[in-house]
């Protein structure tokens, strides 16, 4: 926040004192001004009438015995008196005498003896160069010719009127402090106002009571009163809101059976519910601390970075969403847990992330032990199989055989083909959704694959005609198991020969994007609908009108688990451009 320097308080005293000074200042100065103009007025008046009476004396006796006493006298009183002929030579002069009136200057050319005759008397305010002082000369001209001129010196004038002044400058400037310990008082009035408004507003903003601003320095205040008053309602009203809410989200929290962790938008821990405190314990002191320090699982603060950094927010194909992806991992007791990560987002800003964290222990291992009861049933239905379809092929081929039993074993042959192929493909789910085992990788050409999974699809294209296009990115090898590669592209054409219409066109192209090998197998069959495209990598999922396809519904998730297995990701897109179905997968490069 930035302020100006100084206080409200202290601005305001200087403001007025300056105020002060100017009202006291100005009238002293003006007033001193009038009063020395008036003095000198009513100096030159007295002057002129002294001359004129001095006039009155020298023409009735202008040789008399008073002249000499009388300009004797005039220094004493500080008045200059000056006589002089019409040639305006000096013959009397109170200040000099003898054979000093002969070096004084001409007096006909002062501005005062230059009025006096020709309108008979004048008046001037002038520096005296004999007596070296200002000086007001009033002249009257004699009927001699001469002029007759009293100077009075204004050193006198100014020297009284100081001492007039002197008491009014006294008042004045008491006057000035009174108006400064006035102005004083008043800023510390209007300061302790202010500083009970701020001290309310102080309470207010720290939820202290149901303060409210009550008195104002003025009515200029009063809006402010006012949008105070409003503000501490709101903040009451928001407060109360948001403790409610706060509230109810706790109880949510705390009455969840999995952990949330909410994470701030630089991967700091903020909060937790009882749930992942039970999980993991060390949560409860991280808080502002990396996820990685109270759980420690690599992976997932890897995945927690990625979200945060903006590179999950982008989903990938064939993937739903980022909250869908889901990270698996074991606990130092022997617990699987898995976590799912959401980014929330307001007004395209992140507001961090969510962790959720459930125990999945109880169903791992009831889906361990599906897997090894659909792998014991399958095995042990293998044999069974195999013999039903023996002995059906054996009576297809008796001679003495009625055809229409003949076509009974035909059917029953055909049945028993279809159900070994499901207990054989559900055997390879449960060997490749078996973690255990690892799948040996290698470098591969992947054009090796593809031809051999061409070749066995041969006759199911051959018998409806179809025409297979390849499209493949020049020699790059990937990184897989090329049995396994092979099986997935055997699902995936098989699929797309089992759906394309007849004389229709299959196109198999490979690109490599980055690190990765991109692959697409395209079809013109009847499509799959939008809402059925998350789901279609199921185990035993078919779409409702495909259900007599002859499909076990188990050869996408066959393929589903061999390319996650791989490191890659498969998904399907319809249509797909001038196709009506694309299966797409990636491998990660050799």
């Amino acid at each position: 926040m930035n302020t100006t320097r100084g206080t409200m308080q202290l601005r305001f005293f200087l403001a007025f004192a300056l105020i002060t000074v100017l009202a006291v200042a100005i009238p002293a100065v003006f007033s001193r001004s009038i009063l020395y103009q008036d003095r000198v007025d009513l100096a030159a008046r007295q002057a002129l009438a002294q001359a004129s009476i001095l006039k009155s004396l020298f023409e009735a006796d202008p040789q008399g015995k008073w002249v000499a006493p009388l300009l004797a006298s005039l220094p004493d009183a500080d008045l200059r008196l000056t006589v002089t002929d019409a040639s305006g030579t000096v013959i009397h002069d109170s200040h000099f005498g003898g054979n000093e009136l002969a070096d004084l200057d001409n007096h006909g050319d002062r501005p005062e003896i230059e009025a006096a005759e020709s309108s008979g008397s004048g008046v001037s305010i002038r520096h005296s160069n004999s007596l070296g002082v200002d000086a007001v000369y009033a002249a009257v001209k004699l009927n001699s010719g001469g002029t007759l001129r009293l100077a009075v010196p204004l050193a006198d004038i100014r020297r009284s009127l100081e001492q007039e002044l002197a008491p009014l400058g006294l008042v004045m400037a008491g006057v000035g402090c009174l108006c400064l310990l006035l102005s004083l008082f008043i800023t510390r009035h209007f300061r302790n106002g202010i500083d009970c408004m701020a001290e309310i507003v102080a309470d207010i903003a720290k939820k202290r009571g149901n303060r409210r601003l009550l008195q104002v320095p003025g009515r200029e205040f009063l809006p402010l009163a006012y949008a105070v008053n409003r503000m501490a309602e709101n903040i009451e009203d928001y407060v109360a809101t948001t403790t409610d809410q706060q509230t109810q989200l706790e109880a949510i929290l705390d009455s969840m059976h999995e952990g949330v962790l909410v994470l701030g938008p630089s991967g700091g821990i903020r909060r937790c519910n009882r749930a992942m405190q039970a999980l993991f314990p060390s949560v409860c002191e991280a808080a502002g601390r990396q996820l990685i320090e109270a759980i420690p699982v690599p992976a997932l603060q890897r995945a927690v970075e990625a979200l945060l950094q903006g590179k999950s927010g982008e989903s990938a194909p064939g993937m739903a969403d980022e909250q869908s992806e889901a990270i698996h991992f074991e606990t130092d007791t022997g617990r699987f847990l898995v976590a799912h990560l959401s980014r929330p987002e307001l007004q395209n800003q992140s507001l961090g992330a969510v962790v959720m964290v459930y125990d999945a222990t109880d169903i791992m291992r009831l889906e361990r032990v599906r897997r090894d009861f659909v792998a014991n049933v399958s095995h042990e239905l293998r044999t069974p199989l195999t013999s039903i379809s023996g002995y059906a092929e054996t009576l297809m081929h008796l001679e003495d055989m009625p055809q229409e039993y003949r076509n009974f074993a035909s059917i029953i042959n055909k049945h028993a083909k279809m159900l070994a192929r499901v207990i054989s493909n559900l055997l390879a789910l449960a060997r490749i959704e078996d973690t255990r085992e690892t799948i040996p990788l290698a470098p591969t050409d992947p054009a090796e694959p593809l031809n051999e999974a061409l070749r066995l699809c041969a006759e199911q294209a051959e018998q409806k005609e179809l025409c297979i296009s390849l499209c493949l990115a020049p020699s790059s090898r990937v990184s897989a198991n090329a049995s396994l590669l092979t099986q997935v592209f055997r699902n995936l054409l098989e699929n797309a020969c089992r759906y394309s219409p007849q004389n229709g066109q299959i196109c198999i192209a490979s690109t490599v994007e980055g690190k990765e090998m991109h692959f697409s197998i395209k079809d013109r069959g009847p499509g799959i609908p939008k809402k059925e495209l998350s789901r279609i990598f199921e185990r035993l999922y078919q779409i409702k009108r495909q259900r007599n396809s002859g499909s076990s519904g188990i050869g996408l998730a066959i393929s589903r688990h061999i390319i996650e297995r791989h490191g890659g990701r498969i998904w399907a897109e319809s249509p797909s451009n001038d196709f009506a179905t694309a299966m797409h997968f990636t491998l990660p490069l050799a």
